[in-house]
């Protein structure tokens, strides 16, 4: 064979001779390796000191309730070996957010770690905490230092130069952002004042960033403006690569686009040793094992994205590390927001290089007439000049070991850069071209598509392997799960509340439900004067604190009921308290058909999305009535006063299962108490038949003013009305 490598050591003749008698066994792309303690995903990950430190994330054990949920744990691996395998783990220091945290971000500098924003049950969070690695791998405790300008989830951070930055992310009440921020990390550790830099070209949320000599890169991530679909999927895959250059004085220079990723992706990993970058897993309109990588080049760009063997599972939400020897990847869900995984996978890309490798054709017709089949083998973390050429051969078809095809001796193995006449989407990478016989490579596959594991050798004894894409990549579309029990009823800060009936809420509420009271801080001024002059508009007024519900903009397959917190002094005669729904879209609120619980202080309403919702003061008028809504009509005592007889109380319903009455004193003991099991029945007060339950007091009263509650239920509605009556004896 006549050989034009540059650099090529000869005379392994008698080697390749007798490594081609018989395919050599397949070697693992990704090798487990000591998995983490529990299953995790929307976590993070840094090494440091010869250990990785995983912090945060969601679990389907532990969490607030128990049954898994956001964690404030952070374990540490005991070791990362020389051979690539990692020690046992080990619990570090847990994070102060007792509610724990996910997708949030980490840095590591000087031996500190950072942990800035992400979410838990409150939503999302503008909180940094920072901790130093004692000696045998403990962490100190945590201390929080200058919170970031947002409250920001799904973003991305990176450190350079002693300053950490912060690109896009969903600001909480505000959706998706483009801003971006950096911090100096001053000599204690703690973080000076943030400032803005030059945002991003557009939204961005759920990307990676990393940094490399001098240039901060973003890799993929959302354009949409939520980080959901109305459907509950993650939204709007993007495969933009992005750059800025970062100036001496740590701000950013103008936006560049790269070599996009082969195909949109989010919530995936990202690692990069000094030659090449990577990506891992990822969803991409399903759940991906995809590995890509780009060469990094000599004027900072990227060369295009080639395709590495697949990881062993399909995962998002995934963390991945690398060092000049081995990438890791930790975690990750199955499916959105489902099946957290704790496996760990690493790759030997210094020891056993990988070779990403593609064919012309890929499907081959044995009736067609053709001379080769042109392969292209390329290395991320090898020089593709150390080759040596005699010893590439084909050993494997569509997965399946054969007898080792060698290279057409009629072709000159050749090394390019960028496209070539035969092959394309190489633009910046270094690889090499060999050509196989094609009617040996047609007698050993079926008809159509193919797929070829191609190996062989380096000049110093290391031996690399590839698989062609063609059938390796897999996509699992299904990656949400309406699980019946997603039911119930979850309680948030301040006393709201969200009842979920069966089938309504597609993502995991114990995950990623959250109701709390709006922070008025994170509301810009703007929004807040539109609010306000939004209830003047319709002669409306708060009658108590907005609320914030999420996954904002998240459509149910079945209406929930919320309940919110009112000011009882905002009860007053001709006025009417309903939930309000800010429509930001249309800079107006929208009343709902509501319930006034008078007895626990809340006001609920069913809806079929999330959003912010504060309940109003209104007029009657203005308040819709829903179809089948427990409303009351008239509800009084008769006689009033009752004078030497028991009074009845009267309460005026459509329909219901019964009603529940109490009677109190003056001084609030209880004086009576009953229900009214059933329907209600028919009753003319003179005015015509009305639906309505009647409730004869039992107990004998004193003399006396007498105040009453009753309750009516039906399903899971409950109404409460309050009034009063006198006895005179």
């Amino acid at each position: 064979m006549k050989l034009e490598l540059t650099g090529v050591i000869k005379g392994a003749a008698l080697y390749a001779a007798a490594l081609l008698l018989c395919a050599a066994p397949v070697k693992a792309q990704f090798i487990p390796t000591t998995p983490l303690p529990q299953a995790l995903m929307s976590h993070t990950a840094v090494t440091l000191n010869g250990h990785i430190y995983v912090a945060g994330g969601i679990s389907d054990t532990g969490g607030l309730r128990g049954q898994g949920g956001y964690l404030n744990n952070v374990y540490y691996c005991a070791q990362m070996n020389p051979d690539g395998t990692l020690g046992a783990w080990q619990v570090a220091s847990p994070m102060p957010d007792l509610l724990g945290l996910g997708m949030h971000a980490s840095v590591e500098k000087n031996g500190v770690i950072y942990a800035l924003g992400g979410a838990n049950l409150f939503g999302a969070r503008d909180t940094v905490y920072y901790s130093r690695a004692n000696e045998d791998g403990t962490l100190a405790a945590w201390t929080a230092t200058t919170p970031m300008p947002a409250r920001l989830m799904a973003h991305a951070a990176a450190e350079h130069g002693g300053r950490i930055y912060v690109l896009g992310g969903i600001a909480r009440s505000l959706g998706a952002q483009s801003a971006v921020y950096s911090s100096p990390i001053n000599a204690d550790g703690t973080l000076g004042t943030w400032r803005s830099e030059l945002p991003l070209p557009g939204t961005m949320m759920g990307q990676r960033a990393l940094v490399r000599e001098g240039r901060i890169y973003l890799l993929g991530g959302s354009s949409g403006s939520s980080l959901y679909t109305p459907e509950g999927q993650p939204a709007a895959p993007s495969a933009k690569v992005l750059s800025a250059v970062i100036n001496p004085d740590g701000t950013l220079g103008a936006w560049q686009e790269l070599a996009p990723l082969p195909e949109p992706m989010m919530l995936h990993a990202a690692a990069a040793t000094s030659n090449s970058v990577y990506v891992f897993g990822g969803f991409n309109g399903g759940v991906s094992n995809a590995v890509y990588f780009a060469p990094f080049q000599a004027d900072g760009t990227v060369g295009a994205w080639q395709a590495l063997h697949a990881l062993p599972k399909n995962l998002l939400s995934l963390a991945a590390l690398a060092t000049e020897d081995y990438v890791y990847t930790l975690g990750g869900g199955l499916a959105y927001i489902e099946q957290p995984q704790a496996d760990i996978f690493y790759s030997k890309i210094k020891a056993e290089p990988k070779a990403f490798v593609k064919l012309s054709p890929t499907s081959i017709n044995k009736d067609a007439k053709g001379k080769w089949v042109t392969a292209v083998v390329g290395l991320p973390e090898a020089d593709i000049n150390m080759v040596l050429p005699e010893t590439i051969r084909i050993t494997a078809i569509n997965g399946e070991s054969i007898t080792p095809i060698n290279p057409d001796p009629k072709f000159t193995t050749k090394v390019h850069t960028g496209d070539s006449e035969e092959m394309g989407g190489l633009t910046g990478v270094t690889y090499a071209m060999v050509k196989f016989d094609r009617q040996a490579v047609a007698a050993v596959i079926p008809e159509g598509e193919f797929s070829a594991r191609i190996e062989g050798k380096l000049s110093d004894g290391r031996e690399f392997s590839g698989e062609s894409m063609n059938r390796a990549l897999t996509k699992q579309a299904l990656f949400a799960y309406e699980l019946q029990e997603r039911a119930g009823e979850r309680v948030g800060p301040g006393g709201v509340k969200v009842r979920l009936p069966k089938g309504s809420f597609k993502g995991n509420p114990e995950l990623l439900l959250t109701a709390a009271p709006e922070e008025e801080a994170a509301v810009p001024k703007a929004e807040k004067e539109k609010r306000e002059n939004g209830m003047r508009a319709r002669g409306m007024a708060a009658a108590g604190r907005a609320f914030e519900f999420g996954p904002h903009g998240m459509q149910f397959g079945a209406p929930v009921t919320i309940s919110l917190p009112y000011d009882k002094s905002a009860a007053a005669p001709g006025r009417a308290l309903a939930v309000g729904y800010w429509n930001a879209g249309k800079g107006e609120w929208e009343l709902l058909a509501s319930a006034v619980d008078e007895a626990n202080g809340l006001v609920s309403a069913e809806t079929t999305h999330f959003s912010v919702y504060q309940v109003m003061a209104a007029s009657p008028a203005d308040v819709p009535v829903a179809d089948g809504a427990l409303v009351f009509g008239e509800v009084y005592a008769f006689p009033n006063p009752a004078v030497n007889r028991r009074p009845v109380i009267h309460a005026e319903v459509p329909s219901g299962d019964g009603m529940t009455v109490k009677v109190y004193t003056a001084s609030g003991r209880i004086a009576d108490e009953g229900r009214v099991t059933g329907a209600p029945g028919q009753v003319d007060d003179g005015a015509g038949p009305e639906s309505a339950y009647e409730y004869e007091v039992r107990e004998k009263l004193q003399a006396g003013v007498y105040y009453f509650t009753v309750e009516v239920s039906k399903g899971s509605q409950k109404i409460t009305k309050t009034g009063k009556f006198a006895v005179i004896r």
